[in-house]
């Protein structure tokens, strides 16, 4: 039986998927292709914003419930603890503000975003030719409705329109 990663772990695991995410990121890594890639990139970093004030919050809990059980201790005596347990309190309460502020830019960036399509992929332009072998293509082809994708098969990568099953 596996034992599920610490938090400390987790943190971690979050801290290198974002630095993942900066290198893919890079103009030469081609980890953006589309707008779309940008869309829902942008889209799953305001979900992580807005995920990080729970996370803080319980960790400052933590220490409060540990500190009124009287089971923590400072290495620079009883004073320095109380001020210690006073500035975590204070910084955990500015990041929380922080990632909301974060959140809520984020939010208008995605949707700043969301009408935002490559030339040659748009509603209104004619379907590629690598689209012509595809069922899926040719489906949304005879209905007319053609969404950006680079084979026109009309995947956006978002849960209402899945990645492309072309392949």
């Amino acid at each position: 039986m596996t034992t599920p990663p610490t938090p400390a772990e987790l943190a971690d695991q979050a801290a290198e998927a974002v630095r993942a995410l900066n290198y893919a990121t890079l103009p030469w890594a081609s980890g953006l292709a589309f707008p779309g890639d940008a869309y829902s990139t942008v889209g799953n970093l305001s979900m992580l914003a807005m995920r990080l004030p729970q996370a803080l919050r319980q960790i400052t809990g933590f220490i409060d419930r540990q500190h009124e059980q009287g089971a923590l201790y400072s290495d620079q005596g009883t004073d320095s603890l109380e001020t210690r347990i006073a500035l975590l309190r204070s910084a955990t309460d500015a990041a929380v503000i922080a990632a909301d502020g974060l959140y809520a830019a984020l939010e208008q960036a995605h949707g700043a975003l969301s009408p935002i399509g490559a030339q040659g992929y748009g509603l209104d332009d004619e379907p590629y030719e690598e689209a012509d072998d595809c069922p899926t293509c040719e489906a949304e082809q005879d209905s007319g409705e053609i969404y950006p994708h680079c084979c026109g098969c009309g995947a956006d990568g978002s849960s209402e329109r899945p990645d492309c099953t072309c392949g």
